[in-house]
């Protein structure tokens, strides 16, 4: 699939998906936003048959800037409906990233700005470039967070982190992102790419079933009770039991012979 604003390339089963909106800083506006919907539907149809793993990176000297606010501009004189719509449009896209039954990754290089940062902290994993930066940056120009961030950002880093970046709208380099919990890795600039890429070539063999349903039960665990968290494990183990690739894997253990998905030699 060919974009105007983005790319959207696999290789060897790891899906890298770029922003390509450098003279904007990636910010979600003009067509940018309209492909990166159609992009996750392309890689949720592929995710577990040919896509094991996807890179989320960003052109030129951000990650993602946020919100275009001459595109904000516009849908605030149509009045709030246009807002909420808007609101629901990119959360249809959200929910569909979070339910990609495979590992998401984010590569930031420079500024995640606003929903820039809802964007990286909406993948599993975040690796960032040691001159990037975080800003939960809505409080600056009177709005509150988006894309997800008011319910991913406190199971991050606990609520009285989360209100301390949304109050304050400070801004975080990458140690302290790291510190925070927000960041799993800072890499050199250079090597940044590389690296998330190399990270998510490792999860190839991977079970799509196992991680896919291990993704949505981890995902409910902070609204579920202790019941309700046990009988969800239950289903989930029962599914990934009768699975192929698990009768597949014990009968590669039964006959010695190596097993599709092993990290350490990955």
């Amino acid at each position: 699939m060919t974009y105007s604003e983005l790319m959207l390339d696999v290789q060897d089963s790891v899906a890298t998906l770029t922003l390509n909106r450098p003279e904007a800083r990636n910010a979600l506006g003009g067509l940018l936003r309209d492909e990166l919907a159609d992009a996750v539907t392309q890689i949720s149809d592929r995710a577990g048959k040919d896509i094991s793993a996807v890179v989320l990176t960003g052109t030129g000297r951000a990650f993602c800037a946020g919100g275009d606010l001459r595109a904000l501009q516009n849908v605030a004189a149509q009045g709030p409906d246009a807002m909420r719509a808007r609101m629901r449009e990119a959360h249809v896209t959200l929910e569909r990233w979070l339910d990609l039954p495979v590992p998401t990754i984010a590569a930031v290089n420079g500024a995640a700005a606003g929903a820039g940062f809802s964007l990286a902290i909406a993948c599993d994993f975040v690796f960032a470039a040691e001159d990037a930066r975080f800003i939960m940056s809505f409080g600056r120009i009177g709005l509150v967070p988006d894309w997800g961030a008011m319910y991913i950002l406190p199971r991050l880093v606990g609520m009285q982190r989360a209100k301390e970046l949304v109050l304050t709208a400070r801004e975080l380099d990458a140690g302290e992102a790291r510190d925070y919990g927000l960041v799993l890795e800072t890499v050199a600039p250079d090597r940044l790419l590389e690296h998330a890429q190399a990270f998510a070539a490792k999860f190839t063999g991977a079970s799509p079933e196992a991680i896919g349903i291990a993704k949505r039960v981890m995902g409910a665990t902070f609204e579920s009770d202790r019941s309700t968290a046990l009988a969800a494990e239950a289903d989930a183990q029962a599914q990934a039991n009768a699975s192929d690739y698990h009768r597949d894997a014990v009968a590669r253990f039964l006959a010695k012979e190596p097993a599709r998905f092993d990290w350490g030699r990955a």
